[in-house]
C-alpha cells in the first residue's frame, strides 16, 4: 500500500489529513544607490511537503499545523474535502519576506494568500520609493 500522503492533524475532535505545499519564488537581486535588494518573483510552482521533510517547516509540532488551520482559514487559505473516511485539507505555505517583501531574520512560514502578490514591476516600483525616502532622511 502507498504511503499516505499529507500531516496527521486532530482539529476539533476530527482527524484531518492536511496537506501542505510550498510556493516556490524566484530571488531577483537589485542594486540601487550602492545597495542590494532582494525582490522574489512567483515562479506559479509548488511542490508538497512530505512528513519527513517536516520538521524544516516548523510543522512536526502538531500545536503549529494547528496554528497554520487556524491562520489558513482566517486568511481563507484552507481548502477542504469531506470524505465518510477522512477529512483532508490542503494548504500553500511561502516565506513571509517572499510575499509581503519585509526583510527579518526570522524564518517565518505563512500562507499563500495570492490576493496579497504584487507583481514585480509594482514591488520594483516600491522598492525605489523606499530607495528615494531613505535618500531624503539621509543616514540613520
Amino acid at each position: 500500500m502507498p504511503a499516505k500522503k499529507g500531516l496527521p492533524v486532530v482539529y476539533e475532535g476530527k482527524r484531518i489529513n492536511l496537506r501542505v505545499h510550498q510556493r516556490i519564488f524566484h530571488p531577483l537581486v537589485k542594486e540601487m544607490d550602492g545597495e542590494r535588494y532582494t525582490l522574489y518573483s512567483d515562479t506559479g510552482k509548488e511542490k508538497e511537503i512530505r512528513y519527513a521533510s517536516a520538521e524544516y517547516y516548523g510543522l512536526d509540532n502538531p500545536l503549529n499545523r494547528v496554528r497554520l488551520i487556524r491562520l489558513a482559514r482566517a486568511m481563507n487559505c484552507l481548502t477542504c474535502s469531506d470524505s465518510e473516511a477522512e477529512r483532508e485539507c490542503s494548504v500553500t505555505i511561502c516565506i513571509a519576506r517572499e510575499l509581503h517583501g519585509v526583510d527579518g531574520e526570522e524564518l517565518r512560514w505563512v500562507p499563500f494568500d495570492p490576493s496579497r502578490l504584487e507583481s514585480l514591476e509594482e514591488k520594483v516600483k516600491n522598492l525605489r520609493r523606499k530607495v528615494e525616502w531613505r535618500r531624503r532622511v539621509g543616514p540613520s
